[in-house]
């Protein structure tokens, strides 16, 4: 199992980042939230960086962390989520704030105490900075709703089972008046269906 997991924990890279950057991708989108006026609790944190991930993976073949997502109640998460934060939180990297909101549990935001320090690309940072912009003013219940709805991976396997990178190339938005239209055109055309 553990060679199994090194192996899908690589997305597209060429050697598996183990939990560093994961960590610091951790630090870097907890700091942006600050400036955000909804939610900044570790739900939505966890689905700007599902978001970052698997968007990347459509896009250029490869995640921004490498890290491996599971299937959980609120949505996509990395498999490795809570022991990374335990361990930033030893080391006086995060301190988790519980926030009482008036919901039923209080919100568990990630507050660094130091800058991050990842040698993430520009493209990287893209697709971090395209996650924050992605979820900015949402709530984390809103963020779980939406990534319920967009991950076909989340909608595809059972609680806590490993959600595949490849299932970001699925699209689950329900089909327009318009595409309908032009399938049943081509079908016709091509003489699958009758008219």
């Amino acid at each position: 199992m553990a060679q199994q997991l090194t192996n899908l924990s690589r997305h597209g890279m060429d050697s598996s980042p183990g939990d560093e950057r994961l960590a610091e991708a951790i630090i870097y989108v907890a700091g942006r939230l600050d400036a955000d006026p909804g939610s900044r609790g570790a739900v939505k944190l966890n689905k700007i960086l599902w978001w970052a991930d698997f968007e990347s993976f459509r896009e250029r073949g490869r995640s921004v962390t490498g890290a491996v997502y599971q299937k959980l109640t609120e949505g996509p998460a990395p498999l490795r989520l809570v022991p990374v934060r335990k361990a930033l939180e030893a080391s006086g990297a995060i301190r988790i704030e519980k926030r009482d909101l008036g919901a039923p549990s209080p919100e568990h935001v990630v507050r660094p105490q130091r800058s991050f320090d990842a040698e993430f690309d520009d493209d990287d940072l893209k697709y971090l900075e395209r996650g924050l912009e992605k979820f900015h003013g949402w709530t984390g219940k809103t963020a779980s709703e939406f990534s319920h709805r967009a991950s076909a991976g989340w909608q595809t396997v059972a609680d806590r089972q490993i959600i595949p990178y490849e299932t970001s190339i699925v699209d689950t938005r329900p089909l327009t008046t318009g595409e309908r239209a032009w399938g049943r055109k081509v079908a016709i055309a091509a003489g699958y269906i009758g008219e």
